[in-house]
């Protein structure tokens, strides 16, 4: 009788180890195939056309007051270098106009934060 009661407890504790087992197999799996890939994620803020290039600057420029310099004999890639430089010189430590408002001690955060206190 007490034979057929350790196998009983027994059988949980051995699905538990098995499917723990299995999970951490697959997890190491996915894990080194994302390990294989390279590391970084590349998104880039440069628009694919030319005249979207041109659009962008030209608004920069003109938020800053200054005027578009003569594109017509200009490549795609002094466009790019142009619109790059620009950007990084004006929009460096610009904050964008569309950045919400946090007040520090609001809500939950008053009761539980001393520095609101």
């Amino acid at each position: 009788m007490a034979n057929s009661s350790e196998r009983g407890r027994r059988w949980p504790v051995a699905v538990a180890a098995v499917a723990l087992t299995v999970c951490g197999a697959g997890w190491a799996v996915s894990a080194q195939g994302e390990a294989d890939r390279s590391g970084v994620a590349v998104q880039t803020a440069t628009p694919a056309t030319r005249d979207e290039m041109i659009r962008n600057w030209t608004k920069l420029l003109a938020a800053q007051g200054k005027e578009l310099p003569d594109t017509s004999d200009l490549s795609i890639e002094e466009i790019r270098a142009g619109w790059e430089r620009d950007r990084l010189k004006y929009l460096k430590y610009a904050e964008p106009a569309e950045m919400p408002v946090v007040y520090a001690c609001t809500g939950v955060k008053s009761v539980f934060d001393p520095d609101c206190w």
